[in-house]
C-alpha cells in the first residue's frame, strides 16, 4: 500500500519541475530528418509562456513526431505541453517515447518521465527512471534527489537519506543547497523516528513552509517527540501551539495516528 500520499504529493510539487538549459531551445538529443522539422521544434519554445497556443503547438509538435517518427525531443515537448494543459495520461505517453527514443542520452527525459509516473502513483517505475539517471549521469543531483522523494512512499528511508547526501553535495558545487533538500531531510529523519535529528532540519526549513500542512505536521510531532524525551517545556508548549494549526486539517494517516497519541 503505498504511504504517505499526502507528503509525497508535496514533494512532488516542490521539485517536480526543476529543469535546466534544454528549454533554451537549443538542444537536440536526437535527429529530425528534415531541416523545417527543426525548426518547426525550436518554434515551440517560444510558446511556453503564451498558454493560449498549447494547444495548437502540441499539435504542431506531434504532426513533426508523426514525420519524425525517431526524434525523441518532438515527443518530449510534445509531452511537456500536455503535462501544462493537464492531459497527464497523454503526457506520460509522450514522455515515454522520449525516453524511449533518446538511448539514455536525456537526463531531463528521465526526470520528467519519472515525476509523471508518480503522478499516478507508479513510484516502483519512477524509481527506475532515477536510478537510471544515477547511473547515466552520476553527476546530475536530481537523480539522486529523485531516489530520496521516492523514498518517503517506497520507505527505505536510510536509503532516501544516503542519496539525498549525495544531491546536497553536488548541489553544493553548483550553488546553494535549496530549502527543500533540507525539509527532505526533516521528513526523512521523522518518518525513521529519528526526532532529536530531524528537528534541527526542520527548524531550517521553518520560513519557507510554516504555511504548509504537511510540514507542520511533521514538525509538530518532532517538536512534541523532543519535548517529551527532554522534559523541555519550552519545546512541549512550541508543540501544542504548531498542533493546533493542523489539528483539523488533512494530514497523512500515519502522522495523525503519531499526533492524536502524543496529543490526545
Amino acid at each position: 500500500m503505498k504511504k504517505l500520499v499526502i507528503l509525497f504529493i508535496l514533494l512532488l510539487s516542490i521539485r517536480g519541475f526543476s529543469q535546466d538549459s534544454y528549454f533554451l531551445g537549443k538542444t537536440n538529443y536526437c535527429t529530425p530528418q528534415d531541416a523545417a522539422s527543426k525548426k518547426g521544434f525550436e518554434t515551440a519554445f517560444l510558446a511556453l509562456n503564451y498558454p493560449k497556443y498549447y494547444g495548437g503547438v502540441t499539435n504542431l509538435l506531434l504532426k513533426i513526431a508523426e514525420k519524425n517518427p525517431k526524434y525523441c525531443d518532438a515527443y518530449f515537448m510534445a509531452g511537456y505541453f500536455l503535462r501544462l494543459q493537464d492531459m497527464h495520461k497523454e503526457a506520460l505517453a509522450a514522455y515515454y517515447m522520449a525516453d524511449s527514443l533518446a538511448q539514455n542520452k536525456a537526463p531531463i527525459f528521465k526526470q520528467n518521465l519519472a515525476i509523471q509516473f508518480m503522478r499516478f502513483g507508479k513510484v516502483d517505475e519512477a524509481r527506475k527512471k532515477y536510478e537510471e539517471m544515477v547511473k547515466y549521469f552520476p553527476e546530475n543531483p536530481e537523480g539522486y534527489y529523485g531516489i530520496g522523494n521516492t523514498s518517503i512512499v517506497i520507505g527505505d528511508y536510510e536509503e532516501g537519506l544516503k542519496n539525498l547526501k549525495h544531491a546536497e553535495d553536488l548541489y553544493k558545487v553548483s550553488g546553494k543547497v535549496k530549502d527543500d533538500v533540507v525539509y527532505m531531510y526533516g521528513m526523512l529523519y521523522t518518518l525513521k523516528e529519528n526526532y532529536e535529528t530531524a528537528l534541527p532540519y526542520l527548524e531550517d526549513a521553518y520560513v519557507t513552509y510554516k504555511k504548509d500542512d504537511g510540514y507542520l505536521s511533521l514538525y509538530a510531532l518532532a517538536l512534541i517527540k523532543v519535548g517529551k524525551s527532554k522534559n523541555d517545556e519550552k519545546l512541549i508548549k512550541k508543540a501544542q501551539k504548531t498542533y493546533e494549526k493542523v489539528k483539523d486539517k488533512v494530514i497523512a494517516d500515519e502522522i495523525r495516528k503519531k499526533l492524536n497519541s502524543e496529543f490526545s
